[in-house]
């Protein structure tokens, strides 16, 4: 079982870098006024259409992660003011909560994609186009629960950090997902319970 999980891993992860162009990208790329080559440069491209699709989610993630891998930029170059070497701790730290947080939301909207809400006698006869489905769906919500963890740990950090920092939305989205108003682990959760139910409708046809 393990070893068929790695190897699921393993081409779904060469399928998901060749959906993103990974391979053909560098980490410093061109931009009109210089090099991307910080973290704030890649949360800058980052971006949600009204209507989007795998590709648009899967290209967010990859800039997410980038962000994650790269430098931060100057200090007088952040998103906002920084008075203090506190303050700074405490901005990165809200960065990196903010940058797994949008990964964790963008798993969750990609596996919804291949969730299926309802399932009805007349689906039958895809049932194992919709079970195929469902393996890609759980695969995105169990990412998506690893990466929720990660932005919680951040989160708590943010708020035991009390130094200036004006960003007020960012860390009041900190305060309500270390107190747990905010949680997208139970949204996986009771999605994952979800598909098992109609796993289970599908096994006992």
């Amino acid at each position: 079982m393990i070893m068929k999980n790695i190897v699921f891993l393993l081409i779904f992860s060469m399928t998901l870098y060749c959906k993103v162009n990974y391979k053909e990208s560098t980490l410093i790329e061109k931009k009109d006024y210089g090099y991307i080559v910080y973290a704030e440069d890649y949360y800058r491209l980052y971006s949600l259409p009204s209507y989007y699709q795998e590709y648009d989610l899967l290209k967010n993630i990859d800039f997410l992660e980038r962000a994650l891998n790269a430098p931060f930029d100057f200090v007088n170059r952040a998103l906002t003011i920084i008075e203090s070497e506190q303050s700074y701790d405490r901005y990165k730290d809200l960065m990196h909560m903010q940058f797994n947080y949008l990964i964790t939301q963008n798993y969750i909207y990609i596996a919804s994609l291949y969730d299926k809400k309802k399932y009805y006698f007349y689906n039958s006869q895809f049932k194992d186009d919709i079970a195929k489905s469902f393996e890609y769906a759980v695969f995105y919500y169990n990412l998506a629960k690893e990466r929720w963890d990660i932005t919680k740990e951040y989160a708590t950090k943010v708020m035991k950090n009390k130094a200036k920092l004006d960003m007020d939305n960012l860390i009041d989205k900190a305060y309500k997902i270390a107190l747990g108003e905010i949680d997208y682990a139970k949204t996986a959760n009771r999605q994952l319970n979800h598909i098992e139910e109609i796993l289970k409708q599908i096994e006992n046809e």
